[in-house]
């Protein structure tokens, strides 16, 4: 994401909410049958779902769809000129990292939309099952960015890269937040017609979910300590853009429209005892001292 320090891109926020009302409008034809609301959309979750890396649906459609004004660099294969160039994992130089794309001023990989719609849908699961058991929406939640807690430590972070991503996590809990919304409230986007046929009441707006903590150089990520010192020299190349005009404002564009949601309050309470904390033992302020 250090890369997008040195341009400005066109926001795609109206690409990828036409992306999702096309996906949405097309599953719910093809669904037959008195479902449960709940059952509906686990089943529009599927669309959206993946196991591989940089093989969703959303992220394949944005680089085909997307022009060099909205997406940079256009392609996976930039490892080389990125933080990582010093490669410590087999993950990043075999499956490439994801470009940067700009939502509603925010910054961000497009993995992060995988994140939101692939493993949201994980999250969502996890939370009816355990509103299933008597839990509150709170503690179901919990148990929800619990698992993505031990993702984050074991298969989709330090096993794969060597990384621990607070900004995946925020996206995962937005997927949730997402896919909860499709029930529940007075503002839900399904409701049965007269004919008792689920029909989309209204469509998702991301400007809703996105947020400064998708962007990954403001939402700091956790490198294992024999990665951050290979790290380390090529991010003190940034020291100097850090305090240009462009990231200066895009900084307080982000602090201006921040928002803290349940799960950034939540991992915030176990950073420094359960969770590592990147702002204290990976200081990017610390780092340019001397610059």
């Amino acid at each position: 994401n250090y890369l997008a320090w040195k341009i400005d891109l066109k926001d795609s926020v109206s690409h990828v909410n036409e992306y999702f009302k096309k996906e949405i409008s097309e599953s719910l034809r093809s669904i037959s049958g008195q479902k449960s609301c709940e059952k509906i959309v686990m089943t529009l979750g599927k669309n959206f779902s993946s196991h591989l890396v940089h093989d969703n649906p959303v992220e394949n459609w944005l680089l085909l769809t997307l022009n060099s004004e909205e997406i940079f660099p256009d392609h996976l294969d930039y490892v080389g000129e990125s933080i990582y160039q010093d490669p410590f994992r087999s993950y990043i130089p075999w499956f490439g990292l994801a470009p940067n794309i700009q939502l509603n001023g925010f910054y961000l990989g497009t993995d992060k939309l995988s994140h939101f719609a692939s493993t949201g849908m994980i999250y969502y699961r996890i939370f009816l099952k355990e509103k299933q058991r008597g839990r509150t929406d709170e503690e179901a939640e919990r148990r929800a960015i619990d698992w993505g807690i031990r993702d984050e430590k074991s298969v989709h972070g330090f096993w794969s890269s060597g990384v621990f991503s607070y900004s995946d996590l925020e996206a995962n809990y937005q997927g949730l937040k997402f896919y909860r919304q499709f029930c529940e409230g007075r503002q839900s986007f399904l409701e049965k017609n007269e004919q008792g046929v689920w029909i989309m009441r209204s469509f998702p707006d991301l400007r809703k979910y996105v947020s400064a903590h998708w962007d990954e150089t403001f939402e700091l990520s956790y490198l294992l300590p024999e990665n951050w010192t290979r790290v380390k020299p090529v991010l003190q190349n940034y020291c100097s853009l850090r305090t240009s005009a462009r990231v200066q404002a895009r900084r307080k564009m982000y602090q201006l429209n921040r928002t803290v949601s349940f799960s950034w309050k939540y991992l915030d309470e176990l950073k420094g005892t359960q969770l590592p904390d990147p702002n204290k033992e990976q200081s990017f302020s610390e780092l340019c001292s001397g610059k």
